[in-house]
């Protein structure tokens, strides 16, 4: 038999309390109307206690809104953006929120449409990792009143709250580490598209430590519709023409494991034939014989601030209230025994 869904009445009979009292404490208005903390305790305590889940749809069409949000990421399929938008979606819950998950595989088409769809499913905001090259798109977002912040990739958008990791830094200290553990001919291995933001960056950061040790910069860009053959068939290439680099970089997880892939095809050993470190760490790097070396990106953080900040255009707290719109997080280096040099 199917079991009842616990109302509003429930919990205020097993209390003793009104279904008004109830429905205040549940949605926030508590202090409001003077409702000591004690009560509201009371109340939550109760809800949690006989699995009260709200009816979300009665609650919107009762308030006017939606109460669902929309994340737009290139590659769902990518361990940084499932964690991501895992991390995501546990805020929005918490807030009473449901979240709406689209993959744009890089396409700047499939992007526009879907954050038209979006629009037309009415979603209270919109947090966008963005494959555009300009800001047109999104400002006729901005015109239509619909609240966004962008994450992981900036725009150039003055007008647009950002949330992204240091990947300049990342890229200069991933490539220092190499250089430090005594390569001297590391190679960079770049997916496109090469304008957004989070590889030019990587590339700029890697350039910089490169051209400074007095290297020259060797960057290879591997198209994101075919990474695992490009590289496969990169690294076959340098073996036959006796070019292989000492080390790659590679600077994003999808091409760090392409990598992997291939250098183990054509019988090249980590570390002892190549080094290999990675942009962003995922959980089997740290299990793999040899563990493989990672510049780590704050996901949790990543995914607290930009919720956050969306939460707070949505609840109609202006930009000004913020230092900077773009807040830039720090990345932290894992040092495994990829780069470990024999």
């Amino acid at each position: 038999m199917k079991q009842k869904n616990v109302s509003l009445n429930d919990i205020a009979k097993s209390l003793g309390v009104s279904r008004a009292l109830v429905s205040l404490v549940l949605n926030g208005k508590a202090a409001e109307h003077g409702i000591a903390e004690s009560t509201c305790q009371r109340v939550l305590a109760k809800a949690s206690e006989l699995n009260y889940k709200p009816n979300q749809l009665a609650r919107s069409l009762r308030l006017g809104r939606s109460f669902t949000i929309g994340l737009v990421v290139s590659d769902i399929s990518n361990i940084f953006y499932s964690k991501l938008a895992r991390a995501i979606e546990d805020l929005a819950e918490r807030a009473g929120f449901s979240l709406v998950i689209c993959s744009t595989d890089e396409q700047v088409d499939k992007e526009q449409k879907l954050l038209r769809l979006l629009q037309n499913r009415q979603v209270e905001g919109i947090i966008l990792s963005s494959s555009q090259a300009d800001c047109d798109d999104l400002t006729r977002l901005k015109n239509d009143g619909i609240p966004l912040v962008l994450i992981d990739r900036k725009l150039g958008c003055k007008q647009f709250s950002t949330v992204v990791s240091n990947n300049r830094l990342g890229g200069e200290i991933g490539t220092k580490h190499l250089i430090d553990s005594g390569y001297k001919r590391p190679l960079a291995l770049a997916i496109t598209p090469a304008h957004i933001s989070t590889i030019s960056e990587r590339v700029k950061g890697y350039t910089d430590a490169v051209t400074e040790a007095g290297i020259a910069p060797w960057v290879a860009e591997v198209p994101f519709e075919e990474v695992p053959t490009y590289v496969e068939a990169l690294i076959g290439r340098l073996k036959a023409e006796n070019r292989l680099p000492d080390s790659i970089f590679a600077l994003n997880n999808s091409v760090t494991s392409a990598a992997l892939v291939a250098l183990k095809k054509h019988g090249l050993d980590v570390p002892a034939s190549v080094g290999l470190i990675s942009f962003d760490d995922i959980p089997y790097f740290e299990f793999m014989n040899p563990a493989i070396s990672a510049v780590e990106q704050p996901i949790a953080k990543l995914a607290e601030v930009a919720f956050g900040r969306l939460m707070d255009q949505i609840n109609g707290s202006s930009a000004t209230a913020y230092e900077s719109l773009t807040v830039e997080l720090p990345v932290n280096l894992i040092v495994r025994e990829s780069t470990t040099k024999k």
